[in-house]
């Protein structure tokens, strides 16, 4: 007995424990809420320009990525036609990142392809994107996104007065990446980054066939990079350079026009030099490079994927830090309270706050990394249930609950717990969870601090949660064991009913048989009494002697002799 009562108490400090880290883990969890939910929303915006629909509003746009993957390919111009329709992706591309990162940086600002807003219409000729305000176009935030194998060509079609593309005059011009700062600087760039990666994986290939193998692919990247940069045609200086100096150019051929008397020649070439200047600052870096267009032309799944999986791994080291700070604190206090109880010395307090930081880093990293995309793909769920569940601390909490209820069901398989126990704990934490989760949001507004008012709130949500859980299951128990006995003693009842019944049923026939009988025999010896005798006293004395025998008695005297020779003995009375 006394075994079995350790074992109990054992159990229930166990579980007490158990509780503890569920509900600091449920705190760690909840404090990447608004992470998981900023961040999620980002990649929402990835999953739209992939699609080319808005489930949140329902807004269909002109274009999605998997669309344009889709259009038809002159298998005589495939590389010209890939590259034009790759302009296409990099417009719906960087109007998705663009859309992503004001997310994250909590602003207002959106940006749209012109063909997806009913002012601009399909195919305008000269804005390809703006950026939106509650609805409202921003001023001066046109653009024309450009995608072209000769920018020194565009640039100048644009700024002279003859030029094929004067109509972009006054509007921005997105130019790809490598374009827009100088090709051989990104080129070069780009070649020294890839021998500095070689570098690194190099010291770890000698004995794996693999990365040796990825390391010589780097290397061979690296020189042909550095070939194409040095070589004559190379495009060493950027965009806007490249303006000033025309600009500058054509002043100094206005000057030279002007003196030779050309004043119409003049005038023309300082409107030119007034284009070029303008031009040199409306230039912009689209965000994207030529490949990057081209590779979302090809591979739209694979390239928005890539995105998702970049936003979430920002939203993992937001997550990271949040997890720690909330972690570590806790740490901080349970380990200094075991200290003051004299359960720990210092010396190993430092180390359990040490990985308790870490442990929370890290699933802090994990659950807002996980939560992130999970939030992104429900928010933009075709299921109306599923968008809404999006913004609730579901997502953050899907990281926990894979911890919790794994670790629940690995004690199952290994056999500490039994079935019951499985299913209570399920229970427990799944009700704890769900607590931790209103109660977040309760906490978040009570204490309006990013992390902390939903960490806080979800801890003590769990807590109570689990108490109240812990509470009802012993009220359960207890008038489960209460209902047991009462069970018993209503069988107990039952078989008492029956007997008294059927004693009563005896009663009954007895009384029915032998009353009447003993009725007539009463009134046949009042009668003989009533009509005695000195003669007729031996007959009086069998009839009360047979009268007694009906009462189940023995008199002591059956007749009058008796009686006298009892009178004139020693023998004593029988009372």
């Amino acid at each position: 007995m006394a075994s079995k009562e350790i074992h109990t108490k054992q159990e229930k400090k166990e579980s007490l424990k158990e509780m503890r880290r569920d509900a600091i883990r449920t705190a760690e969890a909840l404090s990447t809420h608004e992470t998981v939910q900023r961040f999620g929303s980002a990649s929402a915006e990835y999953i739209k320009g992939y699609r080319g629909l808005d489930n949140e509003s329902g807004t269909r746009y002109a274009k999605g990525l998997v669309d344009i993957a889709k259009h038809k390919v002159n298998e005589n111009y495939v590389a010209q036609n890939i590259k034009q329709q790759a302009g296409f992706s990099a417009e719906v591309a960087s109007t998705s990142r663009d859309n992503a990162e004001a997310i994250i940086r909590k602003s207002k600002v959106r940006a749209s392809r012109s063909d997806d807003l009913p002012q601009y219409g399909k195919n305008h000729n000269v804005v390809d994107r703006v950026q939106l305000v509650d609805g409202k176009v921003i001023d001066g935030s046109q653009a024309q996104m450009k995608f072209v194998g000769n920018r020194n060509k565009l640039l100048d079609d644009i700024a002279r007065e003859d030029g094929k593309f004067f109509r972009y005059r006054g509007a921005k011009l997105e130019l790809p990446t490598e374009q827009l700062e100088g090709n051989k600087a990104y080129v070069l760039g780009e070649a020294e980054r890839l021998r500095e990666r070689a570098e690194k994986l190099g010291e770890q290939a000698s004995d794996d066939p693999n990365k040796a193998k990825q390391v010589q692919e780097m290397m061979f990247k690296a020189d042909k990079l550095e070939k194409r940069a040095n070589s004559d045609d190379f495009q060493a200086e950027s965009a806007a350079q490249h303006c000033r100096n025309k600009a500058y150019q054509r002043r100094f051929n206005a000057d030279k026009a002007e003196k030779k008397g050309n004043i119409d020649e003049a005038e023309k070439l300082r409107r030119e030099a007034n284009n070029y200047d303008e031009l040199a600052e409306n230039v912009s870096d689209s965000g994207l490079t030529t490949e990057d267009a081209i590779y979302y032309r090809k591979n739209p799944g694979t390239a928005t994927l890539r995105d998702i999986g970049r936003t979430a791994h920002g939203a993992g080291l937001q997550g990271a830090k949040y997890g720690a700070i909330i972690g570590g604190s806790i740490s901080v206090l349970m380990n200094c309270w075991a200290v003051a109880q004299g359960e720990k010395e210092v010396s190993e307090a430092l180390p359990d706050i040490a990985l308790d930081t870490a442990k929370a880093g890290t699933l802090g990293y994990a659950t807002a990394f996980v939560g992130s995309a999970l939030k992104g793909g429900m928010q933009q769920s075709g299921n109306q249930f599923t968008r809404q569940l999006a913004s609730t601390s579901g997502p953050a909490l899907a990281i926990n609950i894979c911890l919790s209820l794994g670790s629940t069901v690995n004690r199952f398989v290994t056999g500490e717990i039994d079935e019951e126990q499985l299913l209570t704990e399920v229970g427990e934490k799944g009700a704890g969870m769900l607590s931790g989760g209103m109660m977040a949001a309760v906490g978040q507004v009570a204490i309006p601090i990013p992390f902390v008012g939903a960490a806080i709130g979800g801890m003590i949500g769990y807590t109570l949660s689990s108490m109240f859980y812990q509470s009802a299951l012993e009220a359960s128990r207890s008038a489960k064991l209460s209902s047991e006995q009462l069970l018993k003693i209503r069988t107990i009842e039952e078989a008492a009913r029956e007997r008294i019944a059927h004693e009563q049923e005896q009663l009954e026939a007895f009384v029915s048989r032998e009353i009447p009988q003993l009725r007539l025999e009463t009134q046949f010896l009042l009668s003989s009494l009533a009509n005695a005798d000195h003669q007729d006293s031996e007959a009086l004395s069998k009839s009360i002697n047979h009268y007694a025998g009906l009462l189940g008695k023995s008199l002591q005297f059956h007749s009058v002799n008796e009686f006298e020779t009892f009178m004139s003995s020693d023998d004593p009375f029988i009372f």
